[in-house]
């Protein structure tokens, strides 16, 4: 395999995610304060050479990490005290700190646990077939080793549970965290042989409690997965730790 292979292989980054790293960029440069107003998305986008729908994305991002702040009808302006996770998630060439990642886990899993539990109780006939649509489409992704259909079907899984709580706060604070997990699943389910199948099983035991309208079952279902997902990913960074070791040797 070649240098470039093993960095494409290994540094998977939405394009989003891109975007945000160079506005923070654009920030720094420009000397920017807390409280400092940036240009318009419109602006960005001409500045960047990418759509307006892709800097909003990485706005949100930027917005979920603390780097920046949103003013309905007035702009985005430069906030203070980001997070060194979503640093993290959002520049792959910063060091991660594991312990960091285990508390975004530890949130996420109470989270989505109390979102499937909504789920069960609330889900409609319309969207229940929705996510096993969704189901389907990721277990395709899988089969065929298709690391950016899995993964979007992945996010449509998870969101469409979300959906199904019927709470927008819930929607959104998850939607959030999959956006700052999204390089951390991929390290975690890309990693070894199988174990995109394994997540699409994790998804299905999920899917299954919830048609049976089961809560407790599926709020089990769901941490199981979660906790899947964190042990592949502290697998990952110790092989990788092991692996930075042998090549300065």
């Amino acid at each position: 395999m070649t240098q470039a292979s093993k960095k494409t292989s290994s540094s998977y980054q939405p394009g989003y995610e891109t975007i945000a790293a160079k506005i923070i960029e654009l920030i720094k440069a420009g000397s920017l304060q807390p409280g400092d107003r940036l240009p318009t998305e419109q602006r960005l986008g001409e500045q960047l050479g990418v759509s307006r729908a892709m800097v909003r994305e990485a706005i949100k991002l930027l917005t979920a990490s603390g780097h920046v702040r949103t003013r309905r009808g007035s702009g985005i302006y430069v906030n203070d005290g980001s997070r060194p996770f979503a640093t993290a998630a959002i520049n792959l060439s910063m060091p991660v700190d594991p312990e960091h990642m285990r508390a975004l886990f530890e949130f996420r899993s109470l989270q989505e646990a109390q979102t499937v539990k909504l789920a069960a109780e609330r889900i409609t006939l319309a969207e229940l077939r929705g996510l096993e649509q969704a189901l389907i489409r990721n277990r395709e992704g899988a089969l065929a080793n298709h690391w950016d259909m899995f993964i979007e079907y992945d996010d449509a899984f998870h969101s469409g549970i979300a959906r199904a709580s019927h709470n927008p706060f819930l929607l959104e604070t998850v939607e959030t965290v999959l956006r700052l997990q999204r390089w951390t699943v991929k390290m975690a389910t890309g990693g070894a042989p199988g174990s995109l199948l394994a997540s699409v099983d994790q998804h299905q035991a999920i899917f299954t409690a919830l048609k049976d309208g089961k809560a407790d079952v599926a709020v089990q279902a769901m941490k199981d997965h979660i906790d899947a997902v964190l042990h592949a990913y502290l697998q990952d960074v110790r092989r990788r730790l092991l692996l930075d070791e042998i090549l300065v040797e």
